[in-house]
């Protein structure tokens, strides 16, 4: 039988160490990406359901500009669709109370395309307005 010496030993154990030492960082962020509480795991779905809901608003951007508003103008008519800023932001804030335990605020911007013909084709930004949601977590799910 081979056996180490106590110097040895202690080099591996030291070398041992130092490489997880080396190795926490990483292995650190592995851990604290992956969600343990309640806050984080709430975060995180309502993230992906802010996702899902600016997903829709981009399919009723495209019914929109397939269907503008047509309306008489004073020389012409006006020609008008509703859409929406790629970018969203997300909130998360506990409210105390068990039954609802968080509520999620999305905010984007609804935007007025004003339009030169009936296709939709030439249009440009006529107005801007920011929109916040409010969503609340009930029962495991996100409610408007």
């Amino acid at each position: 039988m081979n056996r180490l010496s106590p110097s040895k030993l202690i080099s591996i154990c030291t070398l041992a160490a130092a490489l997880l030492l080396m190795a926490a960082p990483v292995l650190a962020d592995d851990v604290a990406s992956i969600p343990d509480s309640a806050d984080e795991r709430a975060r995180t779905s309502f993230s992906e359901f802010a996702r899902t809901w600016m997903a829709k608003m981009e399919e009723n951007e495209v019914q929109n500009r397939e269907n503008p508003i047509m309306q008489p103008g004073p020389s012409d008519n006006i020609i008008t669709y509703r859409g929406f800023e790629e970018g969203f932001t997300v909130e998360l804030r506990p409210t105390g109370h068990p039954a609802a335990p968080f509520v999620g605020i999305l905010r984007y911007n609804e935007q007025v395309y004003s339009c030169d013909g009936v296709d939709a084709s030439k249009c440009t930004v006529a107005s801007s307005l920011p929109v916040t949601e409010i969503f609340r977590y009930q029962g495991g799910r996100w409610i408007y």
